[in-house]
C-alpha cells in the first residue's frame, strides 16, 4: 500500500479527536508546503471517513503546483488565495521560508513573510472568532545558555539578531510573541505548535534538506558526505507524528500556550544520525564521510534535548523511530 497512506490512516484512527472538528471550516495556509499539504490530505480523509461534513481550505499562491502535489486529489479540495471573504472556525498557519540557503539569500523577504502572513491571518482569526495554530520551530530557542540544556516550553536561549541566518529564528520569536499578544489582549483562541525537524513518507522530492539527502544517498548507495563535524543535536519528529500533534495541539490546547512536538527518546547527533542510516538503513553498504566547508549557510552547532510532556500530557505519543522513520522515507522515494 501507498506509504503516505498508511500514515494517514494512523493518524486518523483516533475517531474521537477528529470529531471535535466535525461540521467545522478549517483553513490550512501553505497548502503546497510539507506541513500544509500532509494536513489537508489528512483532514480530507478523515472528513471521508467518518463523515464529518468539513468545509476544508488550502491556501496557496500557485495553483499549478498544487496540481503537481496533490495531482488526481486535486478536486477534492477547495483552494484559495484571498481568505478575507470567507469564515473559518480553525485555522492552521504554516507558511513560512524553509531552508537555509533562502535565509541568507534572502533575509529581508524571510522576516517579511514569516511576520506579514503571521499578522494578516491573527486578523481573519480574530475576525472570524477562529481556533488558531501556528506552527513555529525548534530553531525559535536559539543556542542554549547550557550545553545539552533540557528544553521545556518555558526556557530560551541565545539568538544572534545580527546574524543574516538569524531572520528565520527571530522571526519565528516575533511571531510567538504575536501570538501570545493576540491571546492576551484580544482573547483570541491561539495556540503555538513547536515543530522539531519533520520529515517522512510525504515529503517533497523537491525537498533537499538533511534527511532527503541521507535517504537518497540510501537508495543511490553513495556515501553520504558531511559539511560540518555533524555535531549539532538533531531534535526529530516524524511527519505524521508531527500532524497528529498538530492537530491535538488545536483540538486540546490551552490560549497562548506553547508546546513542544518531537521525538523525546530520538535526539542524536547529526554524525550519528548519519552512521544509524549507513548500518541500520543502507545495510554498511555506504559510509560517512566528512568535508568540511565555511560559509554554507548552516545553522550554529546546539546541544538541546527538547521536552514532549506538556503535549503528551493531552494524550499525543511519539509512535516512529529513527530508523523506521528514514527506512519509511527510503521506501515512499523508491515508490
Amino acid at each position: 500500500m501507498n506509504r503516505v497512506l498508511t500514515d494517514i490512516e494512523n493518524i486518523i484512527s483516533n475517531e474521537e479527536l477528529f470529531m471535535a472538528l466535525a461540521n467545522s471550516s478549517i483553513l490550512v495556509t501553505g497548502a503546497t508546503g510539507l506541513i500544509g499539504s500532509m494536513l489537508l490530505k489528512t483532514i480530507q480523509a478523515a472528513d471521508e471517513k467518518y463523515n464529518l461534513k468539513i468545509q476544508l481550505y488550502g491556501q496557496i499562491r500557485d495553483f499549478n503546483k498544487a496540481k503537481i502535489i496533490f495531482g488526481e486529489s486535486y478536486d477534492l479540495y477547495d483552494f484559495i488565495y484571498d481568505i478575507n471573504d470567507y469564515h473559518f472556525d480553525f485555522i492552521i498557519h504554516t507558511v513560512s521560508p524553509t531552508t537555509s540557503k533562502f535565509f541568507i539569500e534572502h533575509p529581508v523577504e524571510t522576516i517579511k513573510v514569516s511576520v506579514g502572513t503571521t499578522i494578516d491571518v491573527l486578523d481573519i482569526a480574530l475576525k472570524n472568532d477562529s481556533s488558531i495554530v501556528y506552527l513555529s520551530s525548534m530553531e525559535q530557542y536559539g543556542i542554549p545558555y547550557e550545553t545539552g540544556q533540557i528544553m521545556t516550553e518555558d526556557k530560551v536561549g541565545i539568538i544572534d539578531h545580527l546574524n543574516i541566518r538569524s531572520s528565520y529564528s527571530e522571526s519565528k520569536r516575533l511571531c510567538e510573541c504575536l501570538c501570545s499578544s493576540y491571546a492576551s489582549e484580544y482573547n483570541l483562541d491561539v495556540k503555538i505548535a513547536r515543530l522539531a525537524q519533520t520529515f517522512g513518507a510525504g515529503s517533497l522530492l523537491s525537498d533537499n534538506r538533511m534527511p532527503m539527502q541521507f535517504a537518497r544517498a540510501v537508495i543511490d548507495e553513495k556515501d553520504i558526505v558531511l559539511h560540518t563535524k555533524g555535531m549539532s543535536l538533531s531534535n526529530f519528529v516524524y511527519l505524521s507524528d508531527a500532524i497528529l500533534g498538530i492537530i491535538v495541539v488545536l483540538v486540546k490546547g490551552l490560549k497562548g500556550e506553547a508546546y513542544n512536538i518531537c521525538n523525546d527518546k530520538e535526539t542524536k547527533s547529526v554524525k550519528e544520525i548519519a552512521d544509524l542510516v549507513c548500518s541500520e538503513v543502507a545495510g554498511g553498504k555506504i559510509k560517512v564521510r566528512i568535508e568540511t566547508k565555511s560559509d554554507m549557510g548552516y545553522a550554529p552547532d546546539v546541544a538541546m534535548y527538547l521536552d514532549s510532556q506538556k503535549l503528551r500530557n493531552l494524550g499525543w505519543e511519539a509512535t516512529v523511530d529513527m530508523v523506521e522513520a528514514y527506512r519509511r522515507l527510503v521506501d515512499y522515494l523508491q515508490q
